[in-house]
């Protein structure tokens, strides 16, 4: 598969919101799957460009967060990127299915890049969660997903006052006429 750059992926996106063209001519003359640029417009209608240009650092914490959220949720690709930003569609299924069968614990032992075809002289140990820490972890989620929650709702509201607020501005300006 082609690897499309950001600069066409933010010109594609530019199309889509100024009316170009249907979502799924925009992504076959990009060469992109509709359902990624999908995913892709959804994330960047929440978090701007830099969904493209600053994506998200992927700690086991986010992949915890993302995974647990949208399992909990049961989030479509969509829902999650919208939500965290994020528009890896494949890492999303993996995870959701390491935590799935594995829990918290699963994702924190996930090593980005390849194997090393040379063995380490000395194996890494990695931390196990206490029942404690998974509790505590999956509190912290929760607070983390409400506060998410919290200020999508308000930027909801907030959004709902303007376009009253421009329906009433609209309204007095034709009955002056």
């Amino acid at each position: 598969m082609t690897r499309i750059s950001k600069q066409t992926k933010f010109k594609a996106i530019q199309e889509y919101f100024l009316g170009v063209d249907s979502k799924k001519s925009i992504a076959r003359r990009y060469g992109m799957d509709e359902k990624t640029f999908g995913v892709l417009i959804a994330a960047y209608e929440t978090h701007g460009p830099d969904v493209l240009f600053n994506p998200p650092k992927v700690t086991a914490e986010f992949r915890i967060t993302l995974a647990s959220w949208a399992i909990r949720n049961n989030a479509s690709y969509t829902e999650i990127a919208s939500k965290f930003g994020y528009t890896g569609t494949a890492q999303m299924r993996a995870w959701k299915e390491i935590y799935s069968k594995l829990g918290p614990n699963g994702l924190l032992s996930i090593q980005k890049g390849r194997k090393p075809k040379m063995p380490n002289k000395k194996p890494k140990s990695v931390k196990k969660l206490t029942e404690q820490e998974n509790r505590l972890s999956q509190l912290e989620d929760e607070v983390l997903r409400l506060k998410i929650e919290n200020e999508v709702l308000r930027l909801k509201i907030e959004n709902e006052a303007l376009k009253l607020l421009a329906s009433i501005q609209q309204r007095t300006d034709n009955s002056q006429k």
